[in-house]
């Protein structure tokens, strides 16, 4: 990056008169010119090299990383499906007529709709160790097998116990997947790709959301777990094709596999040697810092302050309320509440779909404030609808405005947040960065969920509505004001976004 306060200081010092006189003036004049001239070179070459990287890995093929890409987002639409499993178990285990012989009370149904959201952060948690430990790669296997476990396990349930620790037990494996899956797609990506497969992974779940909803309409509800496992199933068939981290390889010295990595994922044709030197380099220097590592240094605590607003907006914008209680919401409302659900996820997957094309043509931010204000409006109307005196209007309000907040939710509100999770924090920091924002989503969610039902007969649906609104305002008014752009930045920029200035000039 361009350092312009060192360039300054520079430019200062060979303009600023001298008290010295006449040969010492003359040799200290000579000096400063030599020294200047030479510092403007190196800023220069900074900024040749790191704009050079962008340009570098285009001559890169993109086949292999695609095909990684896709077996990593495996995992994530078990998460989706989960999701949807609550949903569609809920209304049918709180019906007192419901063939399985479980039946919910109100206070068991608010756990079952809201625990496995802490129970999801305790997995994302644990992967902070797994994550370094094992790798991205068996980081994945592990939670696949976790996540087949649990299915299992609510598939023979024959009491709410059983069922609930078999939900449970997936909600963890599904934990497990967050930090790995991102940081796996980050690490091998390349620059122009990184937000694009960072979108399409928070698209998979959606996507797997609307996969076990819709085969949720045509099987009894008995057998969604099953449905639930499947793409774990498929994920352990070919996770052989799955590469490791190169990033994580060079971490533990393995250089050569690293390279050979790199090598498999760009094409034999790609020269590996300059992401391979930005690699080591950024690993040295946080080899270096590892002694001043701190959850307490502004580096992290910055970003991890940033991030976590950004996913505590997510959480409250009306996503959760709409996926988990939309049945529910709308069952007296709508002739086919399930299918209007299913047209909200599918308009949120639409989205995540147009998502990573707008994300390779603008800025995060502009594109998280236009996507929040206009799913912000949308939850506006929802809360107004009962003062709209024309019921032929009226009857129309929740498809539009539920596919109003669904697109904007996923074209900025949903994938955005993950998207910088991976982005704003540094290597030497990124595992505890990325869980301790994903906890806060899984604390926002668990509350809103767990107390939905007290809400609601406090100030209503509609009072709840105009809640979500306000907060897509309020986080529209957060980024705008708060969050750096991190857009087309290398991993050497981007580690430098929140480094402390007086690191930053010692390294220019």
């Amino acid at each position: 990056m361009l350092n312009l306060e060192r360039l300054f200081v520079c430019h200062h010092a060979f303009n600023t008169p001298r008290l010295c006189s006449g040969h010492t003036n003359k040799l200290l004049h000579h000096r400063q010119v030599h020294d200047f001239q030479h510092d403007l070179i190196l800023t220069e070459t900074e900024v040749r090299m790191e704009n050079s990287m962008l340009k570098h890995q285009q001559t890169a093929s993109t086949t292999k990383i695609w095909v990684t890409a896709v077996l990593c987002m495996l995992t994530n639409l078990c998460y989706g499906a989960m999701m949807a499993y609550i949903a569609v178990a809920l209304p049918y285990y709180t019906d007192i007529n419901n063939k399985s012989g479980i039946f919910m009370e109100h206070e068991a149904s608010s756990w079952f709709v809201s625990l496995n959201q802490p129970v999801r952060m305790t997995g994302t948690l644990s992967a902070i160790i797994l994550n370094k430990k094992l790798g991205r790669k068996y980081s994945l296997i592990l939670s696949s097998l976790v996540i087949i476990l649990g299915g299992i396990l609510a598939y023979f349930a024959t009491n709410f116990f059983v069922l609930m620790s078999g939900s449970l037990l997936a909600h963890f494996g599904s934990g497990l997947v967050v930090i790995p899956s991102y940081s796996l797609l980050n690490d091998i990506s390349i620059i122009r790709l990184r937000g694009s497969l960072g979108s399409m992974n928070t698209l998979t779940m959606y996507a797997g959301y609307m996969y076990g909803l819709g085969i949720g309409m045509f099987i009894s509800v008995l057998y969604l777990p099953l449905v639930m496992i499947a793409p774990a199933l498929v994920f352990l068939a070919f996770f052989w094709l799955l590469p490791e981290s190169p990033i994580w390889l060079a971490s533990r010295d393995k250089t050569e596999k690293a390279k050979d990595v790199l090598t498999y994922l760009r094409g034999r044709k790609y020269n590996t040697d300059p992401e391979m030197k930005e690699i080591m380099g950024i690993l040295k220097e946080n080899d270096q810092l590892q002694k001043t590592k701190s959850v307490c240094s502004k580096e992290f605590l910055k970003p991890a302050c940033v991030t976590t607003m950004l996913f505590f907006f997510q959480a409250g914008a009306g996503a959760d309320t709409l996926s988990y209680f939309g049945i529910i919401i709308f069952q007296e409302r709508i002739a086919n509440e399930s299918l209007l659900v299913f047209l909200f996820q599918a308009a949120i997957s639409l989205g995540y779909l147009v998502s990573p094309y707008i994300m390779s043509r603008i800025n995060r931010r502009p594109q998280f404030i236009t996507s929040a204000m206009m799913m912000g409006l949308g939850m506006l109307v929802l809360g107004a609808e009962n003062f709209i005196p024309c019921q032929s209007i009226r009857d129309y309000i929740p498809y539009i405005c539920l596919l109003v907040t669904g697109l904007s939710y996923g074209l900025g509100v949903g994938p955005v947040p993950f998207v910088l999770m991976s982005e704003m924090f540094g290597v030497k920091y990124k595992s505890e960065g990325m869980a301790m924002a994903i906890a806060a989503r899984c604390l926002m969610a668990f509350t809103q969920l767990k107390v939905f039902a007290d809400v609601e007969d406090l100030i209503g649906i509609s009072g709840i509505f105009l809640c979500h609104s306000l907060i897509n305002m309020i986080a529209a008014i957060f980024v705008f004001c708060v969050l750096p752009e991190t857009r087309n930045k290398s991993l050497s920029e981007l580690e430098q976004i929140w480094r402390p200035k007086e690191h930053s000039n010692q390294k220019a």
